[in-house]
């Protein structure tokens, strides 16, 4: 978190409610020392990453997770899951869901988890849509010598005419050990914003399908009248993925936006998340929906597309523990895989800022395995692949430090009417820098030009422009990284 009690409250009045939500949440119980901190924001350390190849030869890969031997399970998109080792050895065909799975367009076997209490049941669940009567089904699998047995249908619905596009999703069990259902809104809008239909929303169910009583809209224990009891949240439009956060159960989705406006959402029983009334943040603030905690700029015709996302707690890599990483599949003029610092704690739940740690996109999944590395599932037709993310060494100099771009905050921040950018650069680079308002309108571009290596300061002058909440962005080569600053007058 960057900004201190008083600049929340101010900014709170001042944006006339334009920005999240949470801005409206703080607390005036900060102690002084500790409000002068939260102004300075501190790049500890900076590190270059490479991949290692561990499966290819996967059709569409979807979504993957560990099983407890070291093993990973895969969903394939167009057909079935199977089951590799890391070295490239197909173990079995899990499951063929060949005859029943439609998977034109965004549908096909998506989600993919195992039950927490895999080691004495072996369930595994799938999400995935089927050839008939236009359903969307989460289907549970017993494992048996790594193939399926014992199918059991857990969630099964139609609403309507099945598109083909906004079917998102993927499945998790919460610490509550119910299991949650992320679905889009099939192409359809208003599907969102319906509470008695399961499109654009995100579900609880009970491990066996039935519904958990205290769910928001739980009201006759019958999805088919009134509201759809199984709706945790509603209002979006495609959220591909969410993570349940190791540290304090909190839910994190990445949503595909309307047109520019992709975003990072944080999931809180009962909220409405604004699509379509809202795309990115609401303006002007509107109360009665959740605003993202961030959105991730593209053109319209080129976006981010966020899928995959976690919350690193291993120990593999110190300078992730607690971030949120998020990767891609988009070609917009953000790509790659992010790494975004919350704040706010304990409830983490804002955005301070974020940057791109990788250039890897194209890619479906990503989950944090038990070894403490990070693995990603690459998209491709017929040749897609598992990768294993580790330390770049070419990236370390003779005095063992990590060559590296760096965008400092701004300072002073807030400012009036004047402040410096610094930024370092470590090669020679063409070098953007962008200062952008509140709604994602470029401003100005101080920097767009080539640089030598070194360290540069750029004072901006905002004597036209009002007091508010603007963005600044360093673009040089694959690197890019956005801050926030504050213009008081």
């Amino acid at each position: 978190m960057r900004y201190g009690i008083s600049t929340i409250k101010y900014l709170s009045y001042t944006l006339f409610h334009n920005k999240p939500d949470y801005f409206m949440r703080k607390t005036s119980s900060i102690p002084s020392f500790v409000f002068a901190l939260l102004l300075v924001s501190i790049n500890i350390c900076s590190q270059n990453y490479t991949f290692d190849t561990l499966v290819t030869g996967i059709r569409e890969p979807s979504a993957f997770t560990f099983l407890p031997n070291g093993n990973i399970i895969v969903t394939q998109k167009h057909d079935s899951a199977k089951i590799y080792s890391l070295n490239n050895q197909l173990i079995s065909c899990f499951w063929n869901f060949y005859d029943s799975c439609v998977s034109n367009g965004e549908r096909g076997l998506i989600g993919v988890c195992l039950d927490p209490n895999y080691a004495v049941n072996r369930y595994i669940y799938f999400y995935y849509t089927h050839s008939t009567s236009h359903l969307y089904r989460v289907i549970r699998l017993t494992e048996n010598n790594n193939v399926g047995i014992n199918p059991k249908i857990i969630f099964s619905d139609s609403s309507g005419t099945q598109g083909v596009v906004h079917v998102a999703g993927n499945l998790k069990f919460g610490s509550d050990n119910k299991l949650y259902i992320s679905i889009g809104d099939n192409g359809t809008d208003a599907n969102a914003q319906n509470l008695r239909n399961f499109k654009g929303k995100i579900l609880r169910l009970n491990s066996d399908g039935t519904i958990p009583a205290d769910n928001p809209f739980y009201d006759d224990g019958n999805p088919k009248t009134g509201n759809d009891d199984r709706i945790w949240v509603y209002g979006l439009r495609n959220s591909y993925d969410f993570v349940i956060s190791p540290f304090n159960d909190s839910i994190y989705a990445t949503e595909n936006g309307g047109f520019a406006n992709d975003e990072i959402n944080f999931i809180k029983k009962g909220k409405n998340y604004g699509w379509p009334v809202c795309q990115g943040y609401c303006v002007p603030y509107n109360p009665l929906y959740k605003q993202p905690m961030d959105t991730i700029g593209g053109t319209g015709a080129q976006n981010y597309a966020p899928t995959g996302i976690l919350i690193y707690n291993g120990n593999q890599f110190p300078e992730l523990y607690g971030k949120l990483i998020v990767t891609g599949f988009g070609s917009g003029p953000v790509q790659g895989t992010l790494k975004f610092n919350l704040g706010n704690p304990p409830f983490l739940d804002t955005i301070t800022t974020y940057s791109v740690i990788s250039p890897l996109r194209t890619c479906t999944s990503i989950i944090q395995g038990p070894d403490g590395f990070i693995y990603f599932a690459k998209f491709a037709n017929f040749n897609g692949m598992i990768f294993r993310m580790k330390y770049d060494i070419t990236g370390v100099n003779n005095q063992q430090t990590p060559l590296k771009f760096e965008l400092d905050q701004n300072f002073p921040n807030p400012f009036n009417p004047e402040t410096t950018v610094k930024f370092t650069v470590p090669k020679s680079s063409f070098v953007m820098l962008q200062i952008f308002d509140v709604l994602g309108r470029e401003l100005v571009r101080p920097v767009s030009e080539n640089k030598s290596a070194g360290t540069y300061e750029v004072k901006w002058n905002a004597e036209n422009y009002p007091s508010g909440v603007y963005f600044y962005r360093l673009t040089a080569g694959e690197f890019s990284e956005e801050r926030k600053m504050v213009l008081k007058k």
